[in-house]
C-alpha cells in the first residue's frame, strides 16, 4: 500500500558507527527521511544502533514502578510545584482527544538525568533510563543534520537548536516519557474509552519504541493504518513545531491507541518509550521558507500552550 510507514536503514548513521558515515549514505538517508516527513509522517529506522537490552531494560524498570500501589505513584504525580515537568501522570489525567470519555494510560517523565526519578520505590529506574536516554539524544542530532540537509539548509540549522536535549526544563523541554497501558477491565470497554486519544506531537519530533503488543494507528490520507511493532526498530514521527518550520512540507500525523478488540490483547498490559525532542527554550519558530503560512511561535510558549489544554 501507498500509504504504508516506510522503512529506512541508518547504515552507518546508526550510533554502532563512530566514524563520520558515507557521503552516499547520508545523502540516501536524507531523501528517504524527506520522502517519508511528506508523505506520511512516519518512518521505522533499522539499524539505528540502540541495543535492543537498552530498551528492555528500561521497559522492565517502568514495569516495576506502574505496578506499584497508586498511593505510592501518587507521591510522584507530575504537576507540583517542584515537578513541573518530571513525574508520574495516571489515568485520565492527560486527555489528547476532546471527544474521549476516558483515556486508560499512565505515563512518567523526566527531561534530565538529575530529574525526579521513584529512587525508593523503583530504584532501577533512574539508572535504565539514564543509559537510553542520551543515545536516543545523539541519533536525534543525527536525524537532524540529515533533515537539514534534506531542505537545503546547513547541516547544523536544526541540530544547533536542540543543543540542550534532555539536559533539565529550565533549557529544553525534551522528555523522555515511559508509557504504561494497564490491562482492560470489563467496564472500560464501551464507547469513548481508548488507551490514546487522536493527536499530533507537539515538538519537533518524537522516537518511539515499542513493545510487541501494538495497537497504534496513523491516520494517512484519511485512513488509518498500523504501526505495527517491528522489533529492533524505532518509529520517528513530525511533530507540530516541525510542520511550522518547514511550512507544512513535512506533516505532522495524527495518531491515536485504541482498546483493542482482541481479548488476549485487552488483558496484556501494552509499553512504550516516547522521546519528545523540543527546540531549545527561547528558540524562535517560523517558516523556513520565508513566507507567513504560520505565525512565528517561540518553542516553549508553544508547548505550554498545548500542554495546558490537554492535562485535567
Amino acid at each position: 500500500m501507498a500509504n504504508d510507514i516506510p522503512m529506512v536503514d541508518l547504515a552507518d548513521i546508526g550510533l554502532h558507527h563512530l566514524d563520520k558515515p558515507r557521503e552516499s549514505t547520508v545523502d540516501r538517508v536524507a531523501n528517504e527521511l524527506d520522502s517519508a516527513f511528506s508523505t506520511v509522517g512516519f518512518v521505522y529506522l533499522m539499524n539505528h544502533g540502540v541495543e535492543q537490552q537498552t530498551i528492555d531494560n528500561v521497559f522492565q524498570a517502568s514495569k516495576s514502578f506502574f505496578q506499584l500501589p497508586d498511593a505510592i505513584k501518587d507521591v510522584y504525580r507530575c504537576g507540583k510545584p517542584d515537578s513541573e515537568s518530571d513525574g508520574y501522570t495516571g489515568k485520565d489525567q492527560e486527555i489528547l482527544d476532546v471527544s474521549s470519555l476516558h483515556e486508560i494510560r499512565e505515563a512518567y517523565d523526566v527531561a534530565s538525568p538529575d530529574g525526579i526519578y521513584p529512587d525508593q520505590h523503583a530504584p532501577e529506574f533512574r539508572k535504565a533510563i539514564n543509559k537510553l536516554a542520551p543515545q536516543l539524544s545523539e541519533l536525534t542530532t543525527r536525524l537532524l543534520k540529515c533533515m537539514a540537509l534534506a531542505l537545503d539548509l546547513e547541516e547544523d540549522f536544526f541540530s544547533s537548536r536542540h543543543q540542550f536535549m534532555f539536559h533539565g526544563a529550565e533549557r529544553n523541554r525534551t522528555i523522555f516519557r515511559s508509557l504504561y497501558y494497564p490491562t482492560l477491565s470489563d467496564t472500560d470497554i464501551q464507547p469513548g474509552v481508548v488507551r490514546c486519544g487522536a493527536h499530533s506531537d507537539y515538538g519537533a519530533i518524537t522516537l518511539l519504541l515499542q513493545d510487541d503488543m501494538g495497537g497504534l494507528e496513523v491516520l494517512s490520507k484519511g485512513e488509518w493504518i498500523p504501526a505495527t511493532p517491528i522489533r529492533g526498530t524505532i518509529l520517528v514521527n513530525l511533530g507540530d513545531l516541525m510542520q511550522f518550520w518547514t511550512s507544512d512540507r513535512y506533516v505532522a500525523t495524527v495518531h491515536r491507541v485504541l482498546v483493542p478488540e482482541e481479548e488476549v490483547r485487552r488483558r496484556s498490559t501494552r509499553q512504550s518509550i516516547a522521546f519528545f525532542v523540543h527546540a531549545d527554550n527561547g528558540v524562535m519558530i517560523s517558516p523556513i521558507d520565508g513566507s507567513e503560512k504560520h505565525i512565528p511561535v517561540e518553542a516553549l510558549a508553544y508547548l505550554k500552550s498545548r500542554i495546558s489544554a490537554t492535562y485535567k
